[in-house]
């Protein structure tokens, strides 16, 4: 601690002024690494889909090529081996319908990571104020999703017109 002298003798401590306030990039770019967790969510539901889609392909798909291997090396009636292909194609229907049903759901988790890219994409320092609100409003209605406060944090999310930046999802899968 530095020291000025005054005219009677007494010593003062130097008072520094505070260092400048950061970089406003730097506060934006701060605001930006706290929000990994905004788009953790929907990334591990699709990842989580993508992986469970994977192994049903694989699964049904093993069990048809087997299917057709032991056809091809039995001797089978006309009417067995029509019969056994039927049953096989049946199967591949079956894992088309799964498909399309995980697409769908897919589908709708790259929706809601393109939200919330938008979301973070839009942070600029004109408009920080107003991103801010958002992710308190955002803050705030997780929070009460946590609390099992679901209808308030729904009216909250639609008068916010942050839907798509909410974890419900989540919530209602683990109830």
């Amino acid at each position: 601690m530095e020291t000025e002298a005054l005219a009677n003798g007494d010593a003062v401590p130097t008072v520094h002024p505070p260092n400048p306030p950061a970089r406003l990039n730097d506060h934006l770019a701060e605001s930006l690494r706290l929000e990994h967790q905004l788009m953790r969510v929907p990334f591990e539901h699709l990842k989580k889909s993508m992986r469970t889609s994977n192994r049903t392909v694989e699964k049904e798909m093993n069990a048809v090529m087997s299917g057709v291997a032991e056809a091809a090396q039995k001797d089978m009636s006309k009417e067995e081996a029509v019969q056994h292909l039927n049953s096989l194609v049946s199967r591949l229907q079956g894992l088309k319908r799964k498909l399309d049903e995980s697409n769908k759901s897919e589908q709708l988790q790259v929706q809601r990571c393109r939200a919330r890219l938008d979301h973070l994409t839009v942070l600029r320092a004109e408009n920080q104020q107003e991103w801010n609100n958002i992710r308190v409003n955002r803050i705030l209605v997780d929070y009460m999703l946590r609390l099992s406060y679901y209808d308030t944090a729904m009216k909250l999310a639609e008068n916010s017109a942050i839907q798509e930046n909410i974890k419900f999802l989540s919530y209602d899968e683990s109830s």
